[in-house]
């Protein structure tokens, strides 16, 4: 319940984010606040043991709705180079492909949480701050490389459970565990 509540201050949050000025005062507290809100309510419902698939999907319709505004608001004002936007379109393709990939296999939406993905959204997060003090460029590089190689390994590891479930064999180069 408290981390269903922290999850949906950051849709408020992201909501006002529309309302102000990128960069001004308003505008930067309330980004803050998106990014403690999206650490603090995975950290509530695990602490709190409130975990479920509703607060996990709830989470991820959020980040979603967090990246659109961002991209409304945020991206726009970064100039980057032609090459990075083609770059994302490709990340774009390949975590589409990742999801649709891993929700064929569970038979639901699935978007995995995993570190990879973490550590591209805090880096993604941090891109706009760090303007002041690096190229955006490099930012947007780092970003780019995490992001792919994240990719990458959702479709290899969805491959490979589809692949598991189809046949009853572990695929190529997995081992079988049993508990």
């Amino acid at each position: 319940m408290i981390a269903d509540i922290i999850t949906f201050s950051r849709m408020l949050f992201s909501l006002l984010l529309l309302v102000f000025p990128p960069y001004s005062s308003p505008f930067t507290i309330f980004y803050l606040l998106c990014g403690v809100s999206d650490v603090l309510d995975g950290f509530a419902a695990r602490r709190l043991h409130t975990e479920s698939e509703k607060g996990a999907m709830l989470d991820s319709v959020t980040d979603l709705f967090f990246a659109v505004v961002y991209a409304v608001k945020i991206l726009p004002l970064l100039s980057v180079p032609l090459w990075i936007w083609i770059w994302t379109a490709i990340i774009a393709v390949i975590k589409v492909t990742g999801i649709l990939i891993a929700s064929k296999k569970v038979h639901r939406l699935e978007i995995e949480h995993s570190f990879g993905n973490k550590l591209t959204g805090v880096l993604l997060f941090l891109l706009p701050l760090s303007v002041c003090v690096a190229d955006v460029r490099c930012g947007a590089t780092l970003v780019c490389a995490v992001a792919t190689v994240t990719g990458i390994r959702e479709i290899a590891g969805g491959w490979r459970r589809s692949r598991k479930k189809e046949t009853g064999h572990p695929a190529s180069g997995q081992k079988e565990i049993s508990k």
